[in-house]
């Protein structure tokens, strides 16, 4: 039986995942706070929330601050499924922000912390550099094209494409078109629609509904 054209179906031997957008969601609780912060700096609040990448003075000190703050992160929807049934040794984590941040955010959604982790101030080049993925992958003991990588912004797959990794991307913070325009194989509103079969061989086949 033929499945349907919006079902994906990939073999892989490991799994990288993104934290902040694909993992959890830190979107109300980062808004909230990089508002307050330019309101106590004498910024503008809406710029701060509209993405502006300029570092204010004072803003490593309030990112850590920000780190100890929970209210407002979650797991997002079909995260702890897949999580739950991954042998810990086959999956890896590839994130943009800083180590302290990314053990903060995984201790807060008591998500395990796992040996293949890579951030953004562990490598010399961040995404869309193929360094950090390459590096996970490398850490549980295979090559990129032997991994999927879960992302939800297109520097990220750019990344994975670039480390020669299967990309399924979530439409959390970008649009399905951002998404595959960066080179996504698949893309879906949440990993509740994502699901694997372990194999005998130690590979997993990875069912991908509803995709976008």
């Amino acid at each position: 039986m033929t499945p349907p054209a919006n079902t994906h179906y990939y073999r892989t031997k490991g799994f990288i995942y993104d934290l902040d957008g694909t993992l959890i969601d830190t979107i109300p609780l980062v808004e909230r706070h990089w508002h307050q912060f330019a309101i106590e700096h004498g910024l503008d609040g809406n710029k701060a929330n509209s993405g502006d990448k300029s570092r204010p003075e004072h803003a490593d000190m309030f990112e850590k601050k920000l780190a100890e703050e929970s209210e407002g992160v979650s797991i997002l929807p079909g995260v702890s499924a897949l999580l739950q049934k991954t042998p810990i040794h086959k999956w890896g984590i590839c994130t943009g922000g800083n180590q302290y941040m990314a053990r903060k955010r995984l201790e807060q959604c008591q998500i395990h912390t796992p040996d293949a982790f890579v951030c953004g101030d562990m490598v010399s080049k961040g995404k869309p550099d193929p360094e950090g993925y390459s590096r996970v992958a490398k850490e549980l003991g295979l090559e990129g094209k032997d991994v999927i990588v879960f992302e939800d912004a297109p520097s990220g797959v750019k990344s994975a494409r670039a480390a020669g990794a299967t990309v399924i991307a979530c439409a959390t913070t970008h649009s399905v078109d951002q998404l595959k325009e960066a080179g996504a194989h698949s893309v879906v509103h949440f990993l509740t629609d994502v699901d694997f079969t372990s194999l005998p061989d130690g590979t997993f086949e990875v069912e991908v509904k509803n995709a976008l």
